[in-house]
């Protein structure tokens, strides 16, 4: 499964995105005009957003004191009973926005988050004259109008619900739960293929979402193809225990808003299956609770890198050293970051402080010798791979580098040196053998070792470069017969490669010199 927006999965746990921004929309100018009524809601919004629900009760409650015709108040109270489960509290919340004047956003929101309380209690006619009520409010929200083609479907309403789905897919074409309806919809009019389409299409949008699997795997079976259903059964057990286990930290969450190890766990949980933006939101909450826990900041950081989001992790690690500016991997990642973004300068301050705080820090070492080589100060970058050969001497990769860089400043013996040293570090080093095959057979020098060496090279891990060392090898050695084949093997690997059919050429007319 691959990552994929949040954004659908989030209309699952909660009145989220679009929803809250549209209270606090519609109520921003009626607090305005009392300074301590705005501070209150700001205060609720934001412990809603922390999951502090008692918090954020008391806080609009507190609102409510102040003015009860408050009608935006009370949806956002709804919406954090709603949250807390308590479903009784939370209708009575959204029924009593509904009797006070508001906009038409507010009543809107009401009766949309009234109509997903019925549907989830089985009250389908109430569910369908408030969501009727939503969609007439709000034409311009896609919830509206798949929320009211949900309770089409359990009433049997097929036309209807297809219709109100059409219209939020047209409002919003990336709603996962519009395809997944669609899909009901089209499995119980018995269009099959219809319903691949829209299962398939939800799971890109909300791959973690178990019910589409499983009833995905239900059209399979009807279309009898069994193995295709048994593999979706199998994602269905994934995901599904996956939703269990994140609901079972959130319920612990619900007792204990505060407490750090289940947001830990429910961060786990999430990159466990792949769901990185999830994981993000859980980092995020719980740096805010815990502002000074280095370990959150550290993976929240890691995850930012990963999902390409490089200022986002350079804050999150510059977090780390204003609370401890002794961690070398905070300095290490801040160097990496800078250097992908070609801020050289920056990327060798926080390398070289991350070698100083940590002298076994290997990464940092070849980090900094990179940045240099990128910039073509290969004397520096081999100052730095001598250093880290000194103080780790097994470390064939090193070698390696070093040996590559110094063949770029034409030291040749060093090279050979340094290629020689990692074959004795690592004797299953396809590079080091490689590269010293070829320097050996562009030397004109040891070719019976060069060929020796290039064989071994490919038979550690065959690749059409190491054939074509071999090739060479063979080539300058006399070994025509030999470096015909192994160039022709590289040919069949790489077809498109003009320098290895160049090659072949080459290897041809020395044979063709020989026979006359």
């Amino acid at each position: 499964m691959t990552q994929r927006s949040v954004r659908a999965n989030s209309i699952y746990i909660g009145v989220v995105g679009s929803l809250f921004v549209l209270c606090f929309t519609a109520s921003s100018a009626a607090q305005q005009t009392d300074d301590e009524q705005s501070t209150h809601y700001t205060r609720g919004m934001r412990a809603m957003q922390l999951g502090l629900y008692d918090e954020a009760i008391d806080a609009f409650q507190r609102v409510l004191q102040l003015n009860p015709q408050n009608a935006e108040a009370h949806c956002e109270l709804g919406a954090v009973y709603r949250f807390k489960e308590k479903t009784n509290d939370s209708i009575d919340a959204y029924l009593r926005a509904l009797e006070l004047p508001a906009s038409p956003q507010t009543h809107g929101v009401a009766h949309l988050c009234l109509a997903r309380i019925y549907h989830s209690q089985g009250r389908f006619i109430d569910a369908e004259k408030h969501g009727q009520h939503a969609v007439d409010l709000l034409p311009k929200i896609a919830e509206s109008f798949f929320r009211l083609a949900d309770t089409y479907v359990q009433r049997g309403k097929l036309a209807l619900a297809q219709q109100a789905y059409q219209q939020a897919l047209a409002l919003d074409a990336n709603l996962a739960p519009v395809y997944q309806g669609l899909g009901k919809v089209a499995f119980l009019q018995n269009r099959l293929a219809e319903a691949v389409q829209y299962y398939r299409k939800a799971l890109t949008l909300a791959p973690y979402h178990a019910e589409t699997y499983y009833n995905l795997a239900l059209v399979y079976r009807r279309l009898e193809q069994n193995s295709e259903a048994k593999n979706l059964m199998t994602s269905f057990q994934q995901v599904k225990t996956y939703n269990e286990q994140t609901n079972r930290y959130r319920r612990l969450l619900l007792e204990q808003p505060t407490a750090l190890e289940p947001r830990m766990k429910l961060a786990e949980a999430h990159i466990e299956i792949g769901n990185r933006e999830e994981a993000i939101r859980a980092y995020q909450i719980a740096t805010a609770l815990h502002p000074k826990a280095l370990p959150l900041y550290h993976n929240l950081g890691g995850l930012y890198m990963q999902t390409g989001q490089l200022t986002k992790a350079i804050a999150a690690f510059q977090q780390v050293l204003q609370l401890d500016d002794t961690d070398a991997d905070a300095s290490l990642h801040l160097g990496w970051l800078h250097a992908r973004q070609r801020k050289f300068a920056d990327a060798q301050t926080y390398l070289q402080t991350a070698i100083q705080q940590d002298k076994d820090l290997i990464p940092a070492y070849y980090g900094l010798a990179e940045v240099y080589a990128q910039q073509g100060l290969f004397a520096d970058a081999i100052a730095v791979y001598q250093q880290l050969t000194s103080v780790h001497t097994n470390d064939a990769k090193a070698w390696v580098r070093l040996g590559v860089l110094q063949l770029k400043q034409q030291q040749i013996s060093e090279a050979i040196s340094a290629f020689t040293q990692a074959i004795a570090v690592d004797e299953n080093s396809a590079d080091a053998h490689n590269n010293l095959a070829w320097l050996y057979a562009t030397q004109g020098k040891e070719l019976k070792r060069a060929v020796e060496l290039a064989e071994r090279a490919v038979a550690l891990d065959v690749n059409a470069a190491r054939l074509d060392t071999l090739a060479y090898a063979c080539y300058r050695h006399g070994a025509y017969t030999k470096a015909e084949h192994a160039i022709l093997r590289a040919i069949t690997l790489e077809p498109n490669n003009t320098s290895y059919k160049e090659r072949l050429n080459e290897i041809q007319q020395a044979m063709e010199d020989r026979k006359k």
